[in-house]
């Protein structure tokens, strides 16, 4: 489960005494853009249908330099090509209930077309019930669950 920016491994939930999902991925720092986490949130207040629960999130931010991209710094520097486009980007972590199998794993071709559908109507019902577009539905982030 690794798409261009987001890492997943298992994570055990020693409270809860079952394995989860532990995810990562590069949060963009723009006042408009809604962290994961908040999003899960916010989908799960409207009861969007097979959204799983976001159990916590948080950005890692400072006093760790690393975990905030570094390029923004430089886009101003004489050795850069311009580009005003840059935009800074920070690590994001959140748990979620449930740890799924990648698309690929498939038991089924009923499995397979019955996960694709699961996904297009859960993202027609947050769109239809938040205005949130998920903008990459694609095989790597689709959990079979």
């Amino acid at each position: 489960l690794i798409g261009c920016w987001t890492r997943t491994c298992p994570a055990f939930d020693i409270l809860n005494k079952k394995i989860m999902m532990f995810k990562d991925s590069w949060h963009v720092l723009i006042k408009d853009v809604l962290p994961e986490g908040k999003t899960y949130k916010l989908l799960m207040s409207h009861k969007v249908h097979n959204i799983t629960r976001c159990i916590a999130f948080h950005d890692v931010i400072h006093p760790i330099p690393q975990q905030n991209t570094q390029t923004v710094k430089f886009r101003s520097a004489e050795w850069v090509c311009p580009n005003k486009a840059v935009t800074p980007h920070t690590l994001h972590c959140l748990a979620l209930d449930i740890m799924g199998k990648k698309l690929n794993d498939f038991q089924s071709s009923q499995q397979l077309v019955q996960s694709i559908c699961d996904a297009l109507l859960t993202h027609q019902d947050a769109y239809e019930n938040t205005k949130i577009l998920h903008q990459d539905l694609n095989v790597r982030n689709i959990v079979i669950y």
